[in-house]
């Protein structure tokens, strides 16, 4: 059985050979190493897959159980190299199964944003942390009540009752970004609604936005009422409370993800090539899991 999985996985991942190839783009006569970046890419993938969410785990594992399937495994630290600078690609094939996901546009009428850090470090570390300070910076994640020093992961769902609800867009940003300004982009650069609603917490609230939506989209914005210290308790808590529930679909998808992948944990990475590996890579096994078992 594992097998079959193994050789869908690589068939999934050779299907897309020529965009790994233009991503590459590689300059020297050694265009098809031995150890081809198809192969490279599904043994990360199945590592992955089978819960070793280190290089090197992945690379033992590949080594002692699949040496058989993949006997031109280079050394470590070519291996290593290779993941690194194959970033991109893991980034081109995850926007490829994103949009393979089948969505009926026609059914859909409900959808959910929210975001989840990516931590690279936290708590008294978070103020050290000098990993990709392109894309990371120092925030404080209100829902766990810490600081860290990462990055943010931002989602917008398709809610299905009763099922995982299906992911539309990714986007990641700076952890320090509000999520309102990153969900407009990703409504405005990235995903076209169709009319329904779209569900959300408080930081999403933003008058001229709901007007926006609403007149651009036909798209409903659904926030929790917005409270004040001084505020009675009324029977518009009870509007709140729905929301938040409607709204918990996605936070099953985060954990989802994170239990799949353990996306959020990047406490290992040392470079920016690296971050870009490990968020790519991992949202590229969630995502070619999700269509062979949607």
């Amino acid at each position: 059985m594992w097998q079959t999985n193994l050789i869908k996985l690589y068939c999934a991942v050779c299907d897309n050979s020529s965009t790994i190839e233009a991503e590459m783009q590689r300059q020297s006569n050694n265009f098809r190493p031995e150890f081809t970046d198809e192969e490279c890419i599904a043994v990360y993938l199945w590592g992955i897959s089978q819960r070793r969410f280190e290089q090197k785990t992945i690379y033992e594992y590949t080594k002692n159980h699949l040496l058989e399937w993949f006997p031109k495994l280079p050394s470590y630290q070519a291996f290593s190299d290779r993941l690194n600078r194959l970033a991109p690609a893991f980034q081109a094939l995850a926007e490829i199964w994103l949009h393979a996901i089948g969505v009926d546009w026609n059914e859909q009428r409900e959808y959910i944003v929210d975001s989840c850090p990516i931590i690279l470090a936290k708590g008294p570390r978070s103020g050290y942390g000098k990993v990709a300070r392109e894309l990371c910076e120092k925030s404080y994640n209100s829902s766990r009540k810490e600081w860290y020093y990462g990055m943010k992961l931002h989602a917008v769902v398709a809610r299905r009752p009763g099922c995982l609800p299906l992911p539309l867009s990714l986007m990641a940003s700076g952890a320090a970004q509000h999520d309102l300004p990153a969900a407009k982009q990703i409504l405005e650069d990235h995903i076209v609604l169709k009319h329904g609603r779209l569900y959300a917490d408080k930081a999403y609230i933003d008058a001229a936005w709901e007007v926006a939506l609403k007149n651009d989209h036909a798209i409903e914005l659904i926030t929790p009422r917005k409270k004040h210290k001084e505020d009675p308790l009324v029977s518009g808590d009870t509007f709140s409370t729905f929301v938040s529930s409607v709204r918990q679909p996605i936070e099953c998808f985060f954990n989802w993800l994170n239990r799949l992948t353990a996306i959020q944990v990047a406490s290992t990475v040392r470079s920016l090539s690296g971050l870009l590996l490990h968020l790519f890579g991992r949202i590229a096994a969630a995502l070619v899991s999700l269509i062979f078992n949607p």
